[in-house]
């Protein structure tokens, strides 16, 4: 299929009505009149005849529908935007912007901006882009991103689909809670997937990387990062929805920090740091192992706040640093 007609597409499966706002999805039989004001071109649509992707939008909230609707002034909103599909010689409208406005107002037809140039679900991500606009909840933008990585064949550098891919793996659920009922930790995909990449970016924004080089790297540390957790602690994770807390950003940190007594810098093997963690065997400054071995996820946890008690060269008290050099002095016990 043609690149720019692949972009464009319509899935109308994923096209949705939304009937407890009068949102039916009604197809138009002819082209709605688009009126070109300055640089817009503006339409009016009826609201049975629009619809919403489920595919890419964020979850409705009905108390901000319930707010705009109480509080509206037709001054203070402004014009939401429109993607209109042609399908098989029909027209479907579909927001790309302004879902909450459109559900909220109180006029039956509704003025719009029309905007065909790019794909719909670009059009949507661009317009809630926290660099621009308000930012969306984290796992609105995680599976928003997943989508248009599928529908218009996009990159993948921060690794959205390995993540994915590798809790299925797993056997954990990866789904927007949202959306969907939370099952197990793979409700808490997007989150992860946010803090393992921060750590990733802050080892690396000092590398002269290519960005086909940085995306592998992305890709090896945050993939060894969710295995290595799920080997080690897999029996406390059960069915919890999240767990962890800072060790996702330790870890990366620990498996790529170049820096002498802090990491490995992107230099090991998998399985012996696996098997050096999950040993449990530590000790500040990984000299002399303590006689109490870690062995759940809370002794880990309590360990950190030693180091985070301690004054030790090259660890601030961030969490995430002391399970940084927690991991490092483990490793390093383990291999002497």
């Amino acid at each position: 299929m043609n690149t720019k007609k692949k972009k464009m597409e319509f899935y109308k499966n994923s096209h949705n009505a939304v009937p407890e706002y009068n949102l039916m999805a009604k197809p138009l039989s002819k082209a709605p009149k688009v009126k070109k004001v300055g640089i817009y071109n503006i339409v009016q649509i009826n609201k049975e005849n629009i619809g919403i992707d489920n595919g890419f939008q964020r979850a409705l909230n009905k108390k901000q529908i319930r707010n705009i609707h109480e509080n509206w002034d037709d001054d203070d909103c402004d014009l939401p935007n429109l993607y209109m599909h042609e399908y098989k010689g029909k027209y479907y409208p579909q927001i790309t912007d302004g879902q909450h406005r459109i559900c909220a107002s109180p006029h039956q037809v509704i003025d719009c901006r029309v905007v065909n140039t790019l794909a719909s679900i670009t059009r949507c991500l661009r317009a809630n882009d926290p660099k621009t606009k308000s930012q969306w909840e984290v796992n609105a933008r995680f599976w928003g991103h997943a989508e248009a990585i599928t529908r218009l064949n996009e990159s993948d550098p921060d690794n959205i689909h390995g993540i994915i891919k590798l809790f299925k793996k797993l056997g954990y659920n990866p789904l927007n809670p949202t959306k969907e009922k939370a099952l197990d930790l793979g409700s808490n995909v997007a989150a992860l997937h946010g803090q393992i990449l921060a750590a990733i970016n802050s080892m690396l924004k000092n590398r002269l990387l290519v960005p086909k080089e940085k995306a592998a790297i992305t890709k090896k540390v945050m993939e060894d990062t969710v295995n290595i957790i799920d080997y080690v602690f897999r029996d406390e994770i059960g069915d919890e929805k999240k767990f962890g807390m800072q060790m996702w950003s330790g870890l990366p940190q620990f498996l790529l920090d170049s820096i002498e007594d802090r990491g490995l810098g992107g230099s090991y093997d998998i399985d012996t740091v696996k098997n050096a963690i999950k040993n449990g065997v530590w000790g500040i400054g990984g000299n002399h192992p303590r006689k109490d071995k870690l062995n759940t996820w809370f002794e880990f946890e309590s360990a950190t706040v030693r180091y985070q008690s301690r004054d030790i060269k090259g660890v601030s008290k961030r969490k995430a640093n002391c399970w940084q050099r927690l991991f490092f002095d483990m490793y390093k016990l383990y291999n002497k």
